[in-house]
């Protein structure tokens, strides 16, 4: 067990009848000794019944410390020992405890972030609402168009606004995209695609190539590369 990682000690017991006093002076006692050792009790109840669990424990708490040897030391210091002794042992009928160390959530893959933009990005394609790939851009987002009116580099998370709802308006039955390939690297994800609508009532068939440059989980900027089919 990683000796610098924080650790959860997880308490649950019944108590004796009659006994709530002497548990509550021993939960008093021991919360000013967690605070010498920098452990913190992050919940502290009773037990529910219900048909979705095995047991119901009378008393429940959940204790983080900094790390597995402060939880060591804690456990065996004489004030806790003596803690134990003449309170807990006195109050609890029952009792399990076990220690665990918390799961740290993992980042988003730059494929993971790429995948969720595109889907988005295709969803805007075909209905016009934007909002939400918008909401995946960066502040400083920019862009590459190839021709028209945003032709060339374009900078900003409005000017993108204003680009992908002059997308809307060309295209405004919306456009079906295929899917065909998907590479990525570090930092990149390009996907390739066909697309096929109306272009101002007309009928419309592309092949595409756009480019998602990753950072964090949003996307900073886009690069688009097409080839009309008809």
């Amino acid at each position: 067990m990683d000796e610098g990682q924080p650790v959860m000690f997880l308490i649950q017991g019944d108590l004796e009848p009659d006994a709530e006093p002497i548990y509550a002076h021993y939960l008093e006692r021991t919360r000013l000794l967690l605070d010498e050792y920098s452990a913190e009790i992050i919940a502290s109840g009773e037990g529910l019944a219900s048909e979705h669990s095995t047991d119901c424990w009378q008393r429940n708490t959940l204790v983080q410390f900094p790390s597995y040897a402060a939880a060591v030391a804690f456990m065996t210091d004489p004030g806790y020992q003596a803690l134990k002794e003449q309170h807990r042992d006195r109050a609890y009928t029952s009792q399990r405890s076990s220690f665990f160390r918390p799961r740290r959530p993992q980042a988003p893959s730059t494929l993971d972030v790429g995948l969720r933009a595109f889907e988005r990005f295709r969803h805007g394609l075909a209905t016009g609402a934007w909002e939400g790939f918008l909401d995946l851009l960066t502040d400083d987002f920019s862009f590459c168009f190839p021709k028209g009116k945003f032709k060339g580099f374009n900078q900003g998370k409005e000017r993108a606004r204003e680009f992908f709802t002059f997308v809307s308006t060309v295209f405004a039955d919306g456009l079906v995209v295929h899917l065909e390939r998907v590479a990525s690297n570090a930092n990149t994800v390009v996907f390739e695609f066909s697309d096929e609508g109306k272009l101002r009532g007309q009928p419309y068939q592309n092949r595409v190539a756009v480019s998602f440059e990753v950072r964090g989980d949003q996307i900073c900027s886009y690069r688009e590369y097409f080839g009309l089919d008809g």
